[in-house]
């Protein structure tokens, strides 16, 4: 798996291996020549976690929840190294996505199936910042947060929903899945890729948030992983049939385990505060043309051995 690194003074050393599946790590970023290890059409897999130093939760949050999800999604579609890409922290900044996306560009085709899970930071810029278009921004690494949205976009750093569609929509490949685990989810358009001006018209796409209209995407109960990410990696890990059922087993899981934390964090709660958005957390599927119900997942290994 291509893996970017953190950079720093005291972070020279490469990300570790994903546990269980020997999957390597490369010291440079990802480049043109790793994408075209990967010789035969398949699914390939791009994970992208940013946890910003000025945001509250630790950094490891978002390494713990990507990796996870590739961990997964490589035991149970047997992925090679060279079908796995995962952008962490400083190595998922604008720039290297662009490069990112660039290089998939280059490499897949028709015959091959792009899914993408983002656990990105987002912002809304309805209310805030009239000048903008209405929409979902996402907060791509930046090492200081900008002093406002419109900024941040117009020097690049983070970029709209939209405009992470139309990246996509340079890519030739013949399916995507975008799974966006953000932090919210009010604004994310549920047509994003199906009708954005860019749209590859006979391409499917499908959308799964994390979260829906007006609601928080939350952490699991210890906070070391996004809720979302830990109940698809145990899906994925135990959910027999489409990735359709493993999605729907997922968003069950974590519609579920939100209750219990929904109520802790209300009990903290003082009645002077209020909370942005609801953390009733209800994982959303938008795929018109039914991709997901046509993709078999493997058997699980027990049942292969009966």
């Amino acid at each position: 798996m291509t893996v970017y690194k953190r950079t720093g003074a005291h972070l020279g050393l490469l990300l570790m291996l994903i546990c269980g599946i020997g999957l390597a790590a490369l010291e440079r970023p990802l480049s043109k020549p790793a994408f075209a290890q990967a010789t035969e059409a398949a699914d390939m897999v791009l994970g992208i976690g940013i946890c910003p130093p000025w945001r509250t939760q630790s950094v490891e949050v978002c390494r713990n929840s990507v990796q996870t999800v590739l961990e997964a999604f490589s035991e149970r579609l047997s992925l090679s190294e060279a079908r796995l890409h995962l952008m962490l922290n400083e190595g998922a900044s604008a720039d290297s996505l662009k490069k990112t996306v660039t290089a998939l560009a280059n490499t897949l085709g028709p015959e091959d199936r792009l899914i993408i899970y983002a656990n990105i930071p987002s912002i809304s810029n309805t209310a805030a910042e009239a000048d903008l278009p209405s929409g979902q921004v996402l907060q791509l690494w930046a090492d200081e947060k900008p002093e406002s949205t419109e900024l941040a976009i117009e020097t690049g750093t983070w970029i709209s929903a939209p405009a992470f569609a139309a990246m996509l929509h340079t890519v030739p490949a013949g399916q995507v899945i975008l799974i966006l685990d953000t932090s919210n989810s009010d604004t994310i358009d549920p047509d994003l890729l199906e009708t954005h001006a860019t749209n590859l018209d006979a391409r499917p796409e499908a959308l799964v948030t994390s979260a829906g209209a007006g609601q928080m995407a939350n952490y699991s109960a210890d906070r070391t992983i996004a809720l979302f990410a830990k109940h698809l990696a145990a899906s994925l890990s135990s959910t027999e049939g489409t990735l359709a059922d493993v999605i729907k087993m997922a968003a069950a899981g974590t519609r579920q385990a939100a209750i219990p934390i929904c109520v802790a964090l209300r009990e903290k709660q003082s009645d002077s505060q209020t909370n942005e958005k609801d953390c009733t957390q209800v994982p959303e599927v938008h795929d018109p043309a039914g991709i997901l119900s046509t993709i078999a997942v493997p058997p699980l290994p027990e049942q292969e051995a009966n």
